[in-house]
């Protein structure tokens, strides 16, 4: 089947617009050079537009933009940013090794109870696995994830493939003895071995410049200049039977992706940066002294919030947590606290996300919450309702010590 054939199939273009949505698309010549940039598709009609001129591979961007037309600066592109999507790209030394690899991170993926992943062949040698922006958390500790781009996607691809590389490991050794592997992919032993077994990622490479600003990589159902074969979407099930054969443009079936679960990946965020800050410290945690608790009153904006809330639920975590915290209140009772809390909300907040701002909040050291002139926080949540002891405070957590300097 010849390219522009291919291409003129509405099923491939339906795809390839849709995927290419909010994304810089550049098409690519037979040559390996790049169209002009920035680009994107406008219509279905760029497609064979493109074609005609030449091109035979389309690839689009990571990154999710508000108008890719004004990708000029770099200074632009946090401006620019809406999202991105968190795409590992496997380059194996053996087709045997991708697959294996495949099969062992997305045990890692649906180990943390991520929905809508995607998988694809690369068209070459190797596969493209991919998070969705619309599975990965909107917030990470209280900062947008668009603007986290590219170190928490680099942290979470670290943290992934530590999660997966004992399972790795085994799955290889199952299939080959280490002195096989290093013949068969000239890895030299004394890179290949360990001192328990195997570096797995030595055969598997998970290639870090994918994941930098404006990186594009090759789309869904483009076709590889290289081998001629088309990057198709896999089923993970199916992997292990796939061959590259199977993706020749004239046996390609396109393929829906899968239905994608809003913030799913948020445990697999949590995880993996927890995991990355523990790896960072040099010197270990000192346990915090709890102080013990103080009977103070609570102020009418801490009591408005504990009834419940039906918006800015996230401002209301944030607020509790750290006015508990300053006061000094157990751990144990500050999560009761919290978890009965989060019941009174209309709707509640997710728990996996009330379970990742505890795990935050845990060992941090003890801030007060924001001060009471904040309007973001009181006033925009419709909690700001003072009283007679609110008088000359500036902060929630001073309001049981001023009645306790009143009483006296």
């Amino acid at each position: 089947m010849k390219v522009f054939e291919y291409y003129s199939r509405p099923e491939v273009q339906d795809i390839l617009f849709w995927f290419g949505q909010e994304r810089e698309v550049v098409g690519v010549f037979q040559n390996g050079s790049y169209g002009q940039r920035p680009n994107m598709l406008l219509n279905k009609a760029d497609i064979l537009s493109m074609v005609k001129k030449g091109m035979i591979e389309f690839h689009c961007s990571l990154e999710r933009w508000k108008n890719p037309m004004l990708l000029k600066n770099q200074q632009d592109y946090g401006q620019l940013r809406k999202g991105w999507d968190l795409v590992i790209d496997l380059d194996p030394k053996g087709f045997i090794y991708g697959k294996l690899a495949v099969r062992s991170l997305v045990w890692a993926l649906r180990k943390h109870k991520v929905r809508g992943f995607w998988l694809k062949f690369s068209g070459g040698k190797g596969f493209h696995l991919g998070i969705p922006w619309e599975a990965i958390p909107k917030e990470i500790n209280w900062k947008e994830t668009a603007g986290l781009y590219p170190e928490v996607a680099r942290d979470v691809c670290v943290y992934l493939k530590d999660f997966a590389r004992e399972r790795l490991e085994k799955d290889i050794l199952k299939v080959k003895n280490p002195e096989e592997i290093s013949a068969e992919t000239g890895t030299g032993l004394s890179d290949l071995l360990t001192k328990d077994g195997i570096d797995p990622w030595k055969l598997v490479e998970i290639d870090p410049v994918l994941i930098s600003p404006r990186h594009l990589f090759r789309m869904p159902y483009s076709i590889n200049a290289k081998t001629g074969k088309v990057s198709v979407l896999l089923e993970p099930g199916d992997v292990e039977e796939f061959r590259p054969e199977d993706a020749e443009p004239g046996k390609v079936v396109v393929r829906r992706f899968p239905e994608v679960e809003e913030d799913s990946a948020e445990i697999l965020f949590t995880e993996a940066l927890e995991w990355i800050a523990s790896r960072r410290k040099e010197v270990k945690r000192k346990p915090i002294v709890r102080r013990k608790p103080r009977k103070a009153e609570r102020a009418p904006c801490i009591k408005l919030i504990l009834e419940g809330l039906p918006d800015g639920r996230k401002r209301g975590l944030f607020i509790l947590l750290n006015y508990f915290k300053s006061l000094g209140i157990p751990w144990e009772r500050i999560e009761q606290e919290i978890w009965e809390w989060n019941k009174r909300n209309k709707p509640p907040l997710r728990d996996s996300y009330v379970r990742a701002q505890l795990r935050y909040a845990r060992d941090k050291k003890a801030i007060p919450p924001p001060n009471c002139q904040n309007d973001l926080y009181y006033s925009s949540i419709g909690v700001c309702k003072p009283d007679q002891g609110c008088q000359g405070i500036k902060n929630p957590v001073n309001y049981g010590k001023k009645l306790k300097t009143r009483r006296k």
